[in-house]
């Protein structure tokens, strides 16, 4: 079988356009969107506020409002960061997608942006409001605190936008389940709820239930962005090697795809709504991770050895984890879900630096412009 490789314009143009890099017009845009959000955010609590004191955490509280426009602000920026970069010639390979694609993709992208957010600031609310028990806080001081919160995550979110790589989609995939999650665990008003499975915070009939839900879509919408990104950097990579690397990159963008849409689906469908429907799509999740890990393993020749070892160890792991539980009861249905969860997510971040560094390998960066002499 001949093997075609490709031209080193191709690898220059990889590695010079696909490579984040601190900009100043990125920055430039990133600080006008934080002081433009972060004086609206102002204005807008001592409005909403009037007079009153309101506590740092909790329900009506500094900490939800800030979240709230944390979110609202955070989104626009990514999304605009993301589309302006996207112009100027930033993840050019995109434009082979179908419009409605990278509509979705982008529409995923920046309600996880929203969602990390708000998460993160509801998070540092409510461990300052630990800290310092029964405080509350007049509108001004909220006013310069909830400022200061908007303007950070608005800041992190345009200049995220602004240089969208593949490990940072699975970091903010990862990110946006584990606090999601955890956010859900801790609000859950059925204290034992580990005591049967994590679905059965998605069962909750209040905010519990219904962040988990929302983090397990979103999540799921974030991994079907993911997929192309990884198929990318998986035909770059293949192309050195073999001349059907378009078509094998495919194969991995419609599994990491149908991962996404199975973790979707059991967010959308609780299993208290309809069991085989949520127990199908998880148990689908683990059977489709099993074959893209054969196909990893057969159809990527040159991807690192420790990926490949990784592979068959998580795969191991999820048997063990799975034994541990039936028929050794040596803990629930949680405790399982919990490993495996860890094991798929680890595994996931590992995939996702091994292919950019297999895409890195066949596509040298562009040499260094000499320095200029004084």
């Amino acid at each position: 079988m001949s093997r075609w490789r490709p031209s080193p314009a191709r690898w220059t143009h990889h590695a010079a356009s696909e490579t984040p890099r601190f900009s100043p017009t990125v920055e430039a845009r990133a600080t006008r969107w934080a002081l433009g959000s972060a004086l609206v955010a102002a204005a807008t609590t001592v409005l909403v506020m009037g007079g009153a004191r309101m506590p740092l955490g909790g329900g009506e509280s500094v900490g939800s409002l800030a979240a709230l426009l944390a979110a609202i602000a955070a989104g626009p920026a990514f999304a605009v960061s993301f589309a302006l970069e996207r112009r100027r010639g930033y993840l050019a390979w995109r434009n082979s997608l179908p419009r409605a694609k990278r509509v979705t993709d982008l529409i995923a992208l920046s309600a996880a942006m929203m969602m990390l957010a708000a998460l993160v600031v509801v998070a540092v609310a409510e461990l300052f409001q630990l800290g310092f028990r029964g405080l509350t806080i007049d509108p001004f001081g909220a006013a310069a605190l909830v400022a200061a919160a908007v303007g950070t995550m608005t800041y992190v979110a345009s200049v995220s936008g602004a240089r969208v790589t593949s490990t940072g989609v699975a970091s903010l995939a990862t990110l946006v389940l584990f606090i999601g999650t955890l956010a859900s665990m801790v609000s859950a008003s059925q204290g034992d709820w580990w005591r049967f499975h994590f679905s059965e915070l998605g069962n909750e009939s209040g905010y519990a239930g219904y962040q988990f839900n929302l983090s397990l879509i979103t999540t799921g919408a974030v991994i079907t962005a993911l997929a192309n990104f990884v198929a990318h950097d998986l035909e770059v990579g293949l192309r050195a090697h073999v001349d059907t690397a378009q078509r094998r990159a495919r194969l991995f963008a419609w599994l990491l795809a149908v991962i996404g849409l199975c973790l979707m689906v059991a967010g959308f469908v609780p299993d208290a709504v309809a069991f085989p429907v949520h127990v199908g799509a998880a148990s689908g999740m683990v059977v489709v991770f099993g074959v893209l890990v054969g196909c990893l393993l057969t159809l990527v020749p040159g991807i690192g050895r420790d990926i490949a070892v990784f592979s068959v160890l998580v795969v191991a792991g999820i048997v063990v984890a799975v034994a541990l539980w039936v028929p050794v009861d040596y803990y629930n249905l949680t405790g399982s879900e919990f490993i495996i969860a860890g094991l798929l997510f680890a595994w996931l971040m590992l995939f996702v630096r091994q292919s950019r560094a297999y895409a890195d390998a066949a596509a040298p960066a562009a040499p260094l412009a000499a320095a200029p002499v004084t």
